[in-house]
């Protein structure tokens, strides 16, 4: 086909308010390209594998940051040793911390709109080069321990999963652990784990949160690993084993990004992560919450094209990695 392949995901939280928003896509491409609506794993599988046959130029996924993981593994598995094709994420989740990282602020129809018309145009769009984390044979960009998929427990039970209710539950979270409360304690409550990077000895450590990252951003624009992209095959590391009060009056410092040490916080960058823990524990990938295990591996996966298309881009990074996609050969559906 050449021309620009899309998933859309159904279920993703503004399809399922929009269900009209896949024929929106699908107007934009045109002749230019496909839009697969996706409900499963399944049917997104055999639409990929069909964008691999007819070697499509481009993909974009409509979808959360969830969506965007779980698709990239099966592209994963599709391609095999294949170089993927560069790859535009679409806005539509929840919190959409990925394509934030990545400079991509616009919605999902713009986002598609411009690079549709570049596409046509045959003007190359930049791409910011990232590695997608491997853990325990799944791909992301985010991988969290402790107190993301214990944030996330209360967040998706209440039932508003978008950025204002995470905000409140944030603020309620910060207002009890200033105060010493039950409930921020149990948030950072310490876990038993043995922690090996990149091959050195097994460490026996004490901490309450465990995070690794190829991006810079968490939910509500934090940008905790703003040394994620500097360099390729090496994620940045945060381990957090303060007291819940001390977390709190570190959340200005991590939303701004800053890079000086901060009290109750480790970081470091690493190519490979191992942690034995002593007793299961739930983790997350990218907000989708998995089941307790107690050992994880860690490592740098596959470097992907992240296409932006869009005139307004990240502020420059010198430290960042960039590429280009296009120009194409501009063969379009008959």
């Amino acid at each position: 086909m050449p021309g620009i392949g899309v998933i859309s995901n159904r279920n993703a939280r503004l399809n399922r308010l929009n269900p009209k928003l896949k024929n929106r896509l699908a107007f934009m491409i045109g002749r230019g390209g496909d839009v697969a609506s996706t409900a499963s794993l399944d049917d997104a599988h055999k639409a990929i594998e069909e964008f691999k046959r007819v070697d499509i130029d481009m993909v974009a996924i409509s979808g959360g940051d969830g969506t965007a993981h779980r698709t990239l593994e099966v592209m994963m598995e599709v391609y095999g040793d294949a170089k993927l094709p560069p790859i535009l994420l679409l806005p539509t989740g929840t919190q959409n911390m990925v394509p934030r990282s990545f400079g991509i602020h616009d919605s999902g129809v713009a986002t598609l709109a411009l690079a549709v018309a570049r596409y046509r145009h045959n003007i190359p769009m930049r791409c910011v080069k990232r590695n997608l984390l491997r853990v325990n044979g799944h791909y992301s960009f985010m991988f969290g321990l402790g107190i993301a998929p214990r944030f996330l427990e209360p967040y998706y039970g209440r039932g508003d999963t978008t950025p204002k209710g995470a905000a409140k539950l944030l603020a309620e979270l910060a207002v009890d652990a200033l105060r010493g409360g039950d409930v921020a304690r149990r948030m950072t409550e310490p876990l038993e784990m043995e922690v090996q990077q990149d091959g050195g000895p097994a460490l026996s450590r004490e901490v309450h949160t465990v995070f690794c990252s190829f991006v810079e951003e968490l939910a509500l624009r934090f940008k905790v690993f703003p040394r994620s992209g500097w360099d390729a095959n090496v994620f940045e590391v945060v381990m957090c084993h303060g007291p819940a009060g001390l977390m709190a009056k570190a959340l200005p410092a991590l939303w701004k990004g800053s890079t000086r040490s901060l009290k109750g916080l480790e970081r470091s960058l690493a190519r490979t992560l191992e942690l034995r823990l002593e007793h299961p524990e739930p983790y997350t990938l990218d907000g989708d919450v998995y089941d307790p295990v107690d050992h994880f591996q860690i490592s740098a996966g596959p470097e992907l094209d992240l296409v932006v298309p869009g005139l307004k881009l990240r502020r420059m990074d010198g430290r960042l990695r960039y590429g280009k996609a296009g120009p194409w050969d501009m063969r379009f559906f008959v």
